[in-house]
């Protein structure tokens, strides 16, 4: 039997810039980019996980969940993960990360450059697409082929 891993992740946002966290060496899936965020335990909510992680990760205690963007399953090293990622609205950026070596804040066109885990690929898909549509349409696509 497959094992299922239930995860939670914050899609946090600021001054149009998506906060992006590099795993450290040493951890599963190191090297990849993730949305930071982590492992659901059995009793308890999406959203209490998520709030969880967050306060030991980056120390951010003040966070608010806003909505789901997306919750997908990927299979990756035999494990499907079960991935919720949340919209999360946070008062300070963090300054530090318990499971990462690197933060960075991306407009959504630099988030297709990082080398994300694999579960974390396909929120990135939708962000992108979210956000693409949500915007005017460049000049070039208003001219019909002839």
């Amino acid at each position: 039997m497959v094992e299922v891993l239930r995860v939670v992740g914050a899609v946090i946002e600021r001054d149009g810039k998506f906060l992006a966290c590099r795993r450290r060496p040493q951890k599963a899936e190191g090297g990849k980019w993730e949305f930071p965020g982590g492992k659901v335990e059995t009793e308890e909510a999406p959203e209490q996980a998520l709030m969880r992680e967050l306060a030991e990760e980056l120390d951010l205690l003040d966070a608010q969940i806003l909505s789901l963007v997306e919750r997908k399953t990927t299979k990756s090293n035999g494990t499907l993960i079960d991935l919720a990622c949340y919209r999360v609205k946070v008062s300070h950026p963090p300054r530090t990360s318990t499971d990462h070596d690197s933060m960075r804040w991306c407009t959504v066109d630099q988030l297709s450059t990082l080398d994300w885990a694999p579960a974390d690929w396909p929120i990135v898909d939708s962000l992108i697409s979210a956000l693409s549509q949500s915007q005017v349409p460049h000049e070039e696509s208003h001219h019909a082929d002839r």
